[in-house]
Order: structure tokens, then C-alpha cells, then sequence
């Protein structure tokens, strides 16, 4: 069964300051547990795991001198053998909660797609309980709100030497992701050598995070860029079709790119249209969080291009800039990344 609460919100949060509460709940409880299933494992390489695997041994150098001491070599190798991995999340159980953010989120959103001209890409907006909906054949995008979320993952490293004596080394953890959303597409070769790009068909927002505005950007930010992918991957086919890549990984580098870019675009127009709408429907919500948001999100690297996308946007009003996206994202591309 699927625990799916609708909202019914009661009148007296219907006011000119109606999401105020709000705030007061994503302070009031912040859990580690219990974790529920989102997906299957599997065995594609994560380099972040990967990363924060890396990051294991080098905290315990005294692992790392037994394994040599064992294998009676100083100069041991050693790589990756299996990682796989598979999406946890944090249930969301509060009622109030619950029916307040998904009425904030449906409020929200059909203003900013109001103000872009763009049409709805949902199908539904659910707060998953411990079982995930079955997949719709319905075209559009299930939108799916949890509490928090994590990557369960089982790593095994096998250290050699130069005799060809070997010890393998299996990890086994959770790591919470600390993102907020999440939309994704993939690049495939099929076997006539053509190139497919392929997307989810969900989306995934947390409601739980340090600053509450980075929440009440979530659905904003997830659905610009559901309706913005389209552009995106036509700059990433044009950029694929006019070089000489070959590799999966080659092309997983340019959509990591067109990423950037995209990140860099919907961040401008979050930053130029929401803090009013937001203003609007949360009172006294202190502009400190709007600049502390993006100082956070600039720290990392797919938002390399934010603050310029912003002034970009800034300067050609928002709707210009969707249209040179729409029409020629490379134009976009090369203004954003001009010296």
C-alpha cells in the first residue's frame, strides 16, 4: 500500500502570510531513520562513493600499513572491483507537513510556469511513505517528496603486490547525498552506434535541509529544469554530433558540461523570480538565506557558472534568456562561458 496524504489545509493557513508554518516545521525535526528502498542496486560506477571511499583509507593510514605489512611490500596497487549502490530515503510522516509543502510546492510552481509560459510537466506531486507508486504509462514526471536521502553502497578494493599476492577489502555504508533535488539523464550507444539520451521519469525533493529557502527553492529549481532538458540535450546531441568522441565516458563528460550550463541558467532565474514569490506566500523569511543558498551551492563544482548565469539573466530579463535557450542554447553556452 501507498501512504500518499493529500493536502487539506486548514483556512487559517490560507492567509496573506500562508506558508509561515512552514518554516517552523522543517526546524522542528530532523531524522536519521528509519531508511526505506527507493531503487535496486546496481553496479554502475559513483564516483562521489567512489570518492568518499578513497577518503576512508586515507583517514586510517594505519589500514593502509597492515595491508602492506600483510602483503610484505611497501609499493602495493590496488583497484576497484565491484561498487554497487541503490537510493535510500527517509520517509516524511508528518501530516501538517505534509499537506502544507505539497500546496506550497503545487502553489509555487504553477506561478513560476505562469510567469515562463511553460506547461506543466507533472503527473502527480507525491509525499512517499515506505512504498514507492508503480510506474505511470502516462507521459510526465511523477514528483516525489521524501524527508532525506542516501546512496547504500558495497565497494570491494583489492590491494596487490608485486609477488601477485592480493587482499580484498569490502566496505559497506550509507552516505547521505545532501541534495535537495534531483533530475537526471543518461547517454547510451546502442549497438547500431547511435546515441540515445534518456531521462527518469521522477523527480526526487528533499524537505529537509539546514536553510529553509534551499527547500522552498526545490520544486522551483526541479521543475525549470524538467522543462528545460529539451534545450540541454539538444546542445549536448549538437556537441556529441560535431566531435570526434567515441566513449561513453567522453560523452558523460560533455553532458556534465551541459549540465553546468543548465544549472547556470535555471539558478539565474530562480535568483531573479523567486525571493518575491517566496516573499509572498512565507513572511519574514531573512534575504541572508537567498545569499547564504548561494554561497553554499557555489562551492560545488556543477555551479561553476551560477553567478554568471545570473548576471546574465539579469541583464536580458528572464524571458529573453529562456527564448535564446530555447532557440540556440549553444548561443547561451557561449555567453555564459565568454572571458
Amino acid at each position: 500500500m501507498v501512504i500518499i496524504f493529500a493536502p487539506d489545509i486548514d483556512p487559517a493557513y490560507k492567509s496573506s502570510t500562508k506558508y509561515a508554518r512552514l518554516i517552523e516545521l522543517m526546524k522542528l525535526e530532523e531524522r536519521e531513520g528509519p531508511f526505506a528502498v527507493f531503487s535496486d542496486f546496481e553496479t554502475t560506477f559513483d564516483n562521489d562513493l567512489h570518492k568518499a571511499n578513497l577518503e576512508f583509507f586515507n583517514q586510517r593510514p594505519g589500514l593502509v600499513k597492515k595491508i602492506k605489512a600483510d602483503l610484505d611490500d611497501d609499493s602495493v596497487q590496488w583497484r576497484l572491483k565491484h561498487i554497487s549502490h541503490r537510493l535510500l530515503y527517509v520517509p516524511e510522516t508528518r501530516k501538517e507537513y505534509i499537506a502544507l509543502f505539497e500546496s506550497y510546492c503545487n502553489d509555487v510552481i504553477n506561478e513560476v510556469l505562469g510567469l515562463t509560459e511553460f506547461n506543466n510537466p507533472y503527473i502527480k506531486i507525491h509525499t512517499l511513505g515506505t512504498n514507492i507508486p508503480e510506474a505511470s504509462e502516462t507521459a510526465g514526471v511523477n514528483a516525489y517528496i521524501v524527508h532525506d536521502l542516501a546512496k547504500e553502497h558495497i565497494s570491494t578494493y583489492v590491494f596487490s603486490s608485486g609477488d601477485q599476492k592480493e587482499i580484498a577489502i569490502e566496505l559497506s555504508g550509507r552516505v547521505l547525498l545532501n541534495e535537495i533535488g534531483s533530475y537526471s539523464s543518461y547517454v547510451h550507444i546502442n549497438k547500431n552506434g547511435s546515441i540515445e539520451l534518456t531521462r527518469d521519469h521522477h523527480t526526487i525533493w528533499q524537505n529537509n535541509a539546514k536553510n529553509p529557502y534551499t527547500v522552498l527553492t526545490a520544486p522551483v529549481e526541479e521543475t525549470l529544469h524538467i522543462v528545460l532538458r529539451t534545450y540541454t540535450e539538444t546542445g549536448i546531441k549538437n556537441m556529441i554530433f560535431n566531435s570526434d568522441v567515441k566513449t561513453v565516458t567522453e560523452m558523460e563528460d560533455i553532458v556534465e558540461d551541459w549540465v553546468a550550463i543548465e544549472e547556470a541558467i535555471v539558478g539565474g532565474l530562480v535568483y531573479t523570480l523567486l525571493p518575491s514569490l517566496v516573499e509572498k506566500h512565507v513572511s519574514d523569511l531573512p534575504a541572508s538565506l537567498i545569499e547564504s543558498d548561494l554561497a553554499t551551492k557555489t562551492e560545488f563544482k556543477k555551479y561553476r557558472h551560477l553567478r554568471k548565469g545570473i548576471d546574465i539573466i539579469q541583464q536580458l530579463g528572464y524571458k529573453q534568456s529562456i527564448k535564446m535557450y530555447q532557440n540556440d542554447p549553444e548561443a547561451f553556452r557561449d555567453l555564459l562561458i565568454q572571458a
